[in-house]
């Protein structure tokens, strides 16, 4: 089965909607010489083709994108992206053959940009280097470290551009990781400017959707983020998107609610409704935290999924927040040992 993160990842939503703010945003000399009137193509599906027998290590979500340059000696360029969540000794190889292959394959020059989305300050790869008996090969690509970013949260919080807003999620997953409560303002303070700065509604919606698979809260204060967000459009006479919708979008709460009306209409309406809402509650946070786990670890084993959909709201949430610390797939491991073993 495919990794769920390159379909499902709210990095890819947003690169696929917003890519030339991103190039603004994270790599301004590039983007200075990209002619953005002849538009842009994804290759996501040649990139599948390229990548998919490179056995070099978990990717969060790649990008390949044909723009056309305002420099009339070349038709066009490959952009090749890469976000990183978490530093990996095989980051620079992994690199340097999406490299090759997407030159290969194109016959085209190809630029390679990495998104370092991982809390660690002095890992920053900027090239692959190789070398035997005097044969040397060397790549060097540009990164852009989120943590250089949030270290400017006022520059940020005056930045117009859509991704100020990506950073400061990531920065506020950091600066909240042991206070559930400071997240949630954090997180609603997000939301807040989202709606003020005037983005389109599309443009608010794969925003919302980055920042709240991102700031993940245990389920009694997303009960009141939701609260929150009801509360601040109702007031200020808009809404992008209701609470319904918000929920389904991250938990699929709808798919449990149908499933609980089907079987309602067999063993009486109001019962059914009832173990719908439960289970999509149940199944949809199940899916939230597996979402969150492989983000951080990488594709999960059928058995972790099982065990993760196996247990309680109470115990969810818990995993929910300690998520945020694991650094590895033993972190999980040990994690199962501790709670569910008994």
């Amino acid at each position: 089965m495919a990794d769920q993160q390159d379909y499902d990842s709210p990095w890819k939503d947003i690169l696929d909607l917003q890519f030339e703010e991103f190039m603004a945003f994270f790599f301004p000399s590039a983007h200075a010489r990209i002619n953005w009137r002849a538009g842009h193509e994804f290759l996501d599906k040649e990139l599948q083709k390229i990548t998919q027998d490179a056995a070099l290590g978990r990717r969060v979500v790649d990008k390949l994108v044909k723009v056309h340059l305002k420099d009339g000696q070349e038709q066009w360029v490959l952009v090749h992206v890469e976000v990183q969540t978490q530093p990996a000794s095989g980051f620079p190889e992994r690199m340097f053959v999406y490299h090759y292959r997407i030159r290969d394959r194109f016959g085209a020059r190809c630029a390679t940009f990495g998104v370092l989305a991982d809390g660690d300050p002095s890992w920053r790869p900027a090239e692959f280097r190789d070398e035997l008996l005097g044969t040397e090969l060397v790549l060097r690509f540009s990164t852009a470290k989120l943590l250089d970013y949030e270290a400017d949260l006022p520059a940020l919080e005056e930045e117009t551009n859509p991704f100020a807003l990506v950073v400061m999620a990531h920065a506020g997953v950091r600066a909240t990781v042991v206070d559930p409560y400071a997240r949630l303002d954090w997180k609603f303070g997000l939301t807040r400017r989202l709606f003020e700065r005037g983005y389109k509604r599309q443009q608010i919606n794969s925003l919302y959707r980055f920042i709240d698979w991102v700031m993940l809260l245990p389920e009694e204060l997303e009960l009141e983020y939701d609260r929150r967000v009801d509360e601040y459009q109702e007031e200020h006479k808009m809404e992008y998107l209701s609470s319904m919708e918000r929920r389904a979008m991250e938990r699929g709460r709808q798919a449990g609610l149908l499933e609980g009306m089907q079987q309602g209409m067999q063993q009486g309406v109001q019962q059914g409704m009832q173990q719908g809402v439960l289970q999509g509650e149940l199944s949809g946070r199940a899916a939230t935290v597996q979402r969150q786990l492989a983000r951080r670890l990488g594709v999960l084993s059928k058995e972790d999924e099982q065990r993760i959909r196996s247990l309680s709201v109470t115990m969810l949430d818990r995993l929910a927040d300690d998520l945020l610390d694991f650094a590895e797939p033993a972190d999980l491991q040990r994690w199962f040992t501790r709670y569910t073993t008994q």
